[in-house]
């Protein structure tokens, strides 16, 4: 194993646990990237991280099993979430770049997906980034290889690798 490359995908709960993994291992971890997951409710219950952890957030805005927009004393917005990994990486959080839309879910129209990075200030080979899937659900239909559109997987997979410690 290539401890300089050690990732994690999880989708809602899993997604979770990749958020909370990069909480309390943060000394292992390299990159998450998370579906339709959240943190923790309290900053406080994330410390200390002992290595920031390059973070992709991946939520639609219509996700009604775990919404967009958080549920106070449960789990943060998908914004305050990145915003939070974010900071932990030293990043400014008030500066981001607007990377630019990609469609990727077949059920929605046009490029809906909106990728947002924070790269401002972070420590070196760590960052943040939030894609908003524009009125998606919990479980998006996704494009797979061989169709006109980039696949998911290829996607996800190319920003965890653009990763290493």
């Amino acid at each position: 194993i290539d401890a300089k490359r050690v990732y994690l995908v999880g989708h809602s709960n899993g997604g979770f646990i990749s958020f909370r993994m990069a909480c309390e291992a943060s000394e292992l971890i390299t990159a998450i990237a998370s579906l339709a997951g959240s943190t923790f409710a309290e900053p406080a219950d994330c410390q200390p991280m002992t290595r920031p952890v390059s973070v992709l957030a991946i939520h639609g805005t219509a996700d009604t099993t775990i919404l967009y927009d958080g549920v106070p004393d449960d789990y943060p917005s998908a914004v305050d979430t990145v915003e939070y990994f974010a900071s932990a990486a030293g990043c400014d959080t008030q500066s981001t770049t607007n990377v630019g839309n990609i469609d990727l879910v077949s059920m929605v129209d046009g490029d809906e997906t909106e990728q947002v990075a924070y790269t401002t200030g972070c420590q070196e080979g760590v960052d943040a980034a939030l894609w908003t899937i524009q009125d998606g659900v919990h479980v998006p239909f996704f494009y797979q290889p061989g169709d006109d559109q980039p696949a998911f997987a290829d996607v996800v997979t190319d920003w965890l690798l653009a990763h290493s410690r």
